[in-house]
């Protein structure tokens, strides 16, 4: 393999795992928006039975 296909698939692969690990980090984002929103959701209706 010469140094420049060797260095393009070098930056193949990095762009690849940067790619996964920013959907990957977004997707715990949305996960721990979505537990935060639930949550909330059960105060709010706990809070209204007690009204």
């Amino acid at each position: 393999m010469d140094p420049v296909a060797h260095l393009d698939h070098e930056f193949v692969v990095a762009a690849y795992v940067i790619t996964w690990v920013l959907q990957l980090g977004y997707l715990a984002w949305l996960g721990l928006k979505w537990r935060a929103e639930k949550r909330q959701a059960e105060r709010r209706a706990q809070h209204s039975r007690q009204a």
